[in-house]
Order: structure tokens, then C-alpha cells, then sequence
């Protein structure tokens, strides 16, 4: 009886030993940023949701003649903590990418263990399909992963709320953007660029709701436009950084709500207006098709069983 006892502690000590430390190689820095994410927060859980390998190449013909080449990796990672970080999300991933010094870069969605467990019990599809399908970086012990193995959930009434919450984004984005450019007598650029901002928001918000139903509680318009540059390529389509000038306009557009903040007087124009307009006009057309299209599939999945 005893020789079972030590027997079972020792597959339970060599488990855990073998789940801590192995990362797989095809998880390039991945040993390097575990150990970044251990030191910031007790973790229990890493799952990679995705990753953006981008190889380039630097030659110099003129003596002396050089070729660097350079790979750059960005992660997506869910990671699960026994306890949230100190710092808010924007900080903490600030602080990781940081200390990778440029040799790649992470997005974070973080959740505790706690909450992340409450939510797959009461079927959260959006992480039941991370923890369940997902590749694993780091696991502590099997506790996720044994929780994942639920059914995903499907109704005609979670049809309908992802159907609403859709409607009320883009017609509040709509109405966001039909305030922009409007003639006036104490016309403010940066304040027009701050109202494009909120509606591009409100875009991304109704897209990962109805393309991963999922509802992030960070809401950096960058990080946002990241996420769901995941599953369509419209992000980068219509906001091309290619040039220092497409650049700028996106940095504006990302900032002009922070910039409001602190600065009197700031250097937007008219024309730095209309650019961006125009980009964020054609971000919200492509985005109302692509998301019709995804109502129908939603539509399809949740209601098969209802009708």
C-alpha cells in the first residue's frame, strides 16, 4: 500500500516537473518569454492563439558588404494567473515586450484561474475553444485543459444577443463617423480624429463578438485592430503602415483620444482629417459586409437546433 502511495506522489511530482518545464520548439522565444511572464505573475497556464513569423533580409553592396538577415515573431497568448498582474493590461504587456528588446513581440488576453474556470462552466465558447483546441505553451497541471473538454454552446437566444449587440455597434459607429467633417465655425481636428477613434472601437468590438464571441475588457485601439486582424485581413488592408506618411495617420488615429489629454495645441489639419476619414469610411463599409456574412453563419449554427 505504501509502495502505491509514493508511487502515485512520484507521477504526480514528475507530471507537474515535466509540465513546468518543457516548451515545445516550435514555440520560437518561448523559453524566453515563460520566463518573463513567471517573474510578472503567478502563472499557472499559457495557451498561444497565434503566431506571425516575418523573415526579412538586409544587403549592403557598398564595401564593407553585409547581409543580416532578421526574424521577428508576434504573439497572441492567453495566459491564466492564479492572481491578476499588478499593472494594468497595456503596462504589463508594455513591460514583456520591453524586456524582449525587439526579438518579439506578445498580445496578451489574461484571465485568473478562478474566473477562467467559472466562465468555461457556464459556457464560454470563446476560451472553450483556446483551451480545448489551442496549443499549449506552459501548463502548470491538467486543471484547464481537463475543464475545456466541455460541448460548446449553441441557442437561437445567444444568436440574437451577438445579433443586437452587432446592430448597436455599427449603428452607433454610423453615427459616430456621420459627425465627422461636419462644417463648422470652431472646427477642432483632433477632436474630429478622438470621434473616429471611438468608432473604429465600436467596429472591432462588434466584429470579435460575432467572429469569436468574445468581449475583451482592454480596449487599446491598436490591440483591438490586432485581435482581429486573427481572422480577417481588413485591419491591415485598410490601415497600411508601408510608408512613414500611413504611419502617422494610424498613430493619430490610435492616440488622438490620449493626445486631447495632454497637449493644447497639436498639429492635426483638415487634410490629416479627410485621410483618415476616408480609411476608417471604407473600414466600416467592408466591415458591415463581412459581418452580415457572419450573422448567417451564426444564425446557422445556433438556430439549426431551434427551428
Amino acid at each position: 500500500m505504501l509502495v502505491r502511495y509514493l508511487t502515485a506522489l512520484l507521477f504526480i511530482y514528475l507530471k507537474q516537473h515535466i509540465m513546468e518545464t518543457v516548451t515545445p520548439k516550435k514555440f520560437p522565444k518561448g523559453d524566453k518569454i515563460l520566463a518573463l511572464l513567471k517573474k510578472a505573475v503567478p502563472l499557472h497556464s499559457v495557451y498561444v492563439i497565434g503566431i506571425l513569423t516575418e523573415r526579412s533580409e538586409r544587403k549592403v553592396y557598398l564595401p564593407p558588404s553585409s547581409e543580416v538577415p532578421r526574424k521577428s515573431v508576434t504573439y497572441t497568448l492567453l495566459v491564466i494567473g492564479h492572481k491578476a498582474p499588478a499593472r494594468n493590461l497595456q503596462d504589463f504587456m508594455d513591460g514583456l515586450n520591453a524586456k524582449l528588446k525587439g526579438s518579439c513581440k506578445v498580445y496578451v488576453i489574461f484571465h485568473t484561474l478562478s474566473n477562467l474556470l467559472k466562465r468555461l462552466n457556464i459556457g464560454d465558447n470563446f476560451l472553450n475553444r483556446i483551451v480545448s483546441g489551442a496549443p499549449c505553451m506552459f501548463e502548470k497541471d491538467d486543471m484547464v485543459s481537463e475543464s475545456g473538454k466541455m460541448s460548446l454552446y449553441f441557442h437561437e437566444t445567444l444568436y440574437e444577443q451577438f445579433r443586437k449587440a452587432w446592430r448597436d455597434r455599427m449603428e452607433r459607429a454610423e453615427y459616430l463617423l456621420s459627425t465627422v467633417g461636419i462644417i463648422a465655425v470652431n472646427y477642432d481636428a483632433v477632436s474630429q480624429m478622438a470621434i473616429m477613434h471611438f468608432a473604429m472601437e465600436q467596429v472591432c468590438l462588434g466584429l470579435l463578438n460575432i467572429f469569436w464571441e468574445y468581449s475583451p475588457n482592454h480596449y487599446t485601439l491598436s490591440y483591438l485592430f490586432h485581435l482581429c486582424g486573427l481572422f480577417t485581413d481588413l485591419p491591415q488592408r485598410v490601415f497600411s503602415r508601408t510608408t512613414f506618411g500611413l504611419q502617422r495617420q494610424f498613430y493619430m488615429l490610435c492616440n488622438a483620444h490620449h493626445i486631447m489629454r495632454f497637449k493644447g495645441k497639436i498639429d492635426f489639419s483638415s487634410t490629416d482629417v479627410d485621410k483618415a476619414l476616408n480609411r476608417c469610411e471604407r473600414f466600416y463599409d467592408e466591415a458591415v459586409n463581412l459581418g452580415e456574412i457572419q450573422l448567417g453563419h451564426l444564425k446557422e449554427v445556433h438556430c439549426k437546433f431551434s427551428i
